[in-house]
């Protein structure tokens, strides 16, 4: 048996093929560009995700050389927040607004400052912040500027969108419902009080279920173009970060898994729903538990600035380097708040304590610590409210680099995991999927017979209070900097 899944990212797709024992038989990346139509905007045709979608699952069945028949269900991994509005006929009326569109920042502005305080947002959505980019500012924008768009009969966003295409069913999973900003928490339905503000009603929008949720079968039109036998399950995923820590095993209390690549996002399981302004929570694919999701938006790609200063430099040449550096970088310090953070967009990011007698090298390794000491701040929080990670799992392209784990579990002193499978989002919604379509009977006892380590790297004890100089030396200059914690 096998699932095919799409993992639906912002700037390609990916699909993949997972056999019985979880390996990865085939994958196919298609990749895209967004279009900026208006300063702020962000817009892709909807014809595009599917053609990728088509191409891919054609691309994999045919590298994996499986029959039609062998693919026991499809799941899905997929960006948050991008939909778009369709007409009573299933014709899209305006492209995916995608998640990064701006055009909903000032009516969200506008709703703070009137009626819908952070903390109220909170306690509706798990939102720490009211944040423009979401996809209710969005279709509330609509009202003034494309009235017979937001008469629309559906919005679906962007997974929902291709399990139409496929079934012809309107589903969406709470966790991509959360994420849209527009779902009540508490009842795990949509948020009446929300809709009324945004000008639509719940009719308009998808039944919600649990991730894994079997919602269709595939009709004969699709199957044909994909090459998939019709009447191919298809489940439910989740959101792309959600979906990579399950792929990492992140199934139960005290684990964490991180993704160091652009951004850098933590996943923490817990026991319960926290209640924190500096992190945004919501409910785990797993029943019973929840998860806590601190989040900064700059992370690793400040190497990728870095690297690209240094005519003639790589990766591997920069961490092998920084690899020689001793810890704390001979005193630099990185803020890597290049794009702001979570909670001051306007901050920036910062080289501390330069001097002549530092090199390409050092600033290489003060950057990679930054992240590392990013993380600890990210994890902090947590920690705070009685959860204590007893493993991190690494995703993103920092889990690359040996250099870069072994700072995080010296940083941390706790150990650092890299998964066996890097396509940890494609496993995790192939996990759903499995569960979904009956071939176990649980999220976790899929994570348990899929999940497999690649390496873990130990703290270094001997490290713990260098490593506490780095991290105080990192607050510090925040602190100085922003004249308040660098988070």
């Amino acid at each position: 048996m096998n699932w095919l899944t799409f993992d639906i990212g912002t700037t390609s797709l990916k699909t993949a093929l997972v056999g019985g024992d979880g390996a990865v038989l085939a994958r196919h990346e298609v990749e895209y560009a967004p279009e900026t139509p208006r300063p702020g905007w962000m817009e892709m045709a909807p014809q595009a995700y599917w053609d990728a979608a088509v191409a891919g699952a054609q691309r994999v069945i045919d590298e994996a050389e499986v029959s039609p028949q062998a693919i026991a269900g499809i799941g899905f991994s997929s960006q948050a927040q991008s939909f778009l509005a369709l007409d009573a006929a299933g014709r899209p009326l305006t492209p995916v607004i995608v998640w990064l569109d701006e055009r909903g920042r000032e009516l969200a502005a506008a709703w703070e400052a009137d009626w819908l305080s952070a903390d109220r947002y909170r306690s509706i959505c798990g939102y720490p912040w009211v944040i423009g980019d979401l996809t209710l500012f969005k279709i509330a924008w609509l009202v003034e500027h494309d009235r017979r768009a937001h008469r629309a009969a559906h919005f679906l966003c962007l997974p929902d969108y291709l399990i139409w295409r496929l079934t012809g069913e309107r589903a969406t999973d709470y966790n991509i419902a959360q994420m849209s900003g527009m779902l009540d928490l508490r009842t795990g339905d949509w948020c009446d009080e929300l809709l009324e503000a945004a000008g639509i009603a719940a009719d308009q929008l998808p039944p919600v279920h649990a991730p894994g949720t079997t919602v269709g079968e595939v009709r004969a039109e699709p199957a044909g173009e994909m090459g998939i036998a019709p009447g191919t399950p298809v489940c439910l995923g989740c959101n792309d970060q959600l979906a990579g820590a399950i792929g990492a095993g992140n199934v139960r209390p005290g684990l964490v898994t991180e993704t160091t690549g652009t951004a850098l996002a933590v996943v923490a399981a817990t026991d319960r729903l926290l209640d924190d302004a500096r992190f945004f929570v919501g409910r785990h694919a797993v029943p019973g538990l929840s998860y806590a999701m601190p989040y900064a938006p700059v992370s690793a790609v400040v190497l990728t600035w870095f690297r690209d200063l240094c005519a003639g430099a790589d990766y591997e040449e920069l961490t092998r380097a920084a690899a020689r550096v001793p810890p704390g970088s001979d005193g630099l310090c990185v803020l890597p708040h290049f794009s702001g953070t979570t909670a001051d967009p306007d901050a920036r990011g910062a080289i501390v304590g330069l001097t002549l007698g530092h090199g390409r090298a050092h600033i290489a390794r003060a950057i990679m610590e930054s992240c590392a000491c990013l993380l600890a701040e990210l994890i902090e929080p947590i920690v705070r409210h009685g959860v204590e990670p007893s493993r991190i799992r690494s995703l993103g392209g920092a889990a690359r680099s040996d250099a870069w784990l072994q700072m995080k579990a010296d940083m941390l002193q706790a150990p650092v995991e890299r998964p066996a499978c890097a396509e940890a989002a494609s496993l995790g919604a192939a996990m759903l999927a499995a569960v979904g379509t009956g071939y176990f009977e649980t999220i976790a006892e899929a994570a348990d017979a899929w999940y497999r380590p690649e390496r873990t790297f130990e703290p270094d004890e001997g490290l713990a209070e260098t490593y506490r100089r780095v991290y105080a030396q990192y607050r510090a200059a925040a602190e100085r900097l922003y004249e308040r914690g660098g988070g």
